[in-house]
């Protein structure tokens, strides 16, 4: 039995990656089709019947750090680090809120009538943000920035694999287009959440670089992203205009990460040096990277 584990673990550690999307993407996939089969995407609140499929990234994250020479509670120690300056926490969480209520504040411009209209109470939209904290949304981030992001920097730029990171993120969701009453399969709804998830996602995985690998930064975007705009516009000279959820939205993703890149290179942030899972058996903690293989470096 011992040895059958030991080849199990040697066998996902050879093919992490491949391990990571196969437990992922079967864990939600698997729910998806259970929800699609008996039709509770209709009859379950919509914020609950999403509930498991979330899971898939943490139980995935687990089970490659299970199979390797790290530690749980290193990694754990690591991805939990909490000790950042609080203007990084206020940037994680304002900048999806301006992103989601700029959008309202153009439809208004010009004449147009701009009010508080949040989509709930205002303590329930908070109950609502802690939920996605820890048990929804939020906790996506401990597979997808918390191991994937780190893993993909073994061979790219902090850019580069925020992008590849994105591309699996979206697909990810797309069963959620087949049913679930808050997506829905138009090709200009689609587009538009391509560019959205895509460039959020090289924003996240600038950010988990800023902390060296901790995610609770990100896990608070990423639940304020998921609370969406308290204000509603109308009647302004942009209204109809120019798609601005589009422009707006998802460019202002795309526009901080041009902004980064711009400055910082392909690295985004000054002295990038998250590394993959790669320490020997009997590290207690995450290895530092050499000189040599600066994220600079990368593609």
């Amino acid at each position: 039995m011992v040895r059958d584990l030991s080849g199990i673990r040697s066998r996902i550690e050879h093919h992490r990656v491949r391990t990571f999307l196969l437990v992922v993407y079967g864990w939600s996939w698997g729910w998806d089709a259970v929800y699609l089969a008996f039709g509770w995407w209709e009859t379950l609140p919509v914020y609950i019947n999403t509930f498991p499929r979330q899971w898939g990234l943490p139980i995935g994250a687990v089970v490659i750090v299970w199979a390797s020479d790290v530690p749980l509670r290193a990694w754990l120690g690591r991805v939990l680090q909490w000790r950042f300056h609080p203007g990084l926490y206020l940037g994680a969480l304002v900048l999806p809120v301006f992103v989601t209520n700029v959008q309202p504040a153009l439809a208004a411009f010009g004449g147009g009538t701009l009010r508080y209209s949040p989509p709930a109470p205002l303590s329930l939209l908070l109950g609502f943000f802690l939920l996605n904290v820890i048990l929804f949304g939020g906790v996506e981030e401990f597979g997808w920035r918390g191991f994937l992001q780190r893993q993909f920097q073994g061979r790219l730029s902090v850019l580069s694999a925020g992008l590849a990171v994105g591309v699996l993120w979206w697909a990810w969701h797309l069963p959620l287009f087949l049913g679930h009453p808050n997506f829905t399969a138009d090709p200009a709804v689609l587009l538009q959440y391509t560019t959205f998830v895509v460039g959020a996602s090289t924003v996240l995985g600038a950010l988990v670089n800023a902390t060296d690998g901790g995610v609770l930064p990100a896990v608070g975007m990423h639940a304020a992203i998921n609370v969406g705009a308290v204000l509603v516009g109308s009647g302004g000279v942009l209204e109809g205009v120019v798609p601005l959820a589009f422009l707006v939205g998802s460019g202002a993703w795309w526009l901080l990460a041009t902004v980064l890149v711009a400055r910082y290179g392909r690295s985004m942030i000054p002295g990038s040096t998250l590394e993959p899972l790669s320490e020997p058996s009997g590290r207690s903690g995450p290895s530092r990277p050499s000189p040599s293989r600066s994220v600079q470096n990368r593609r």
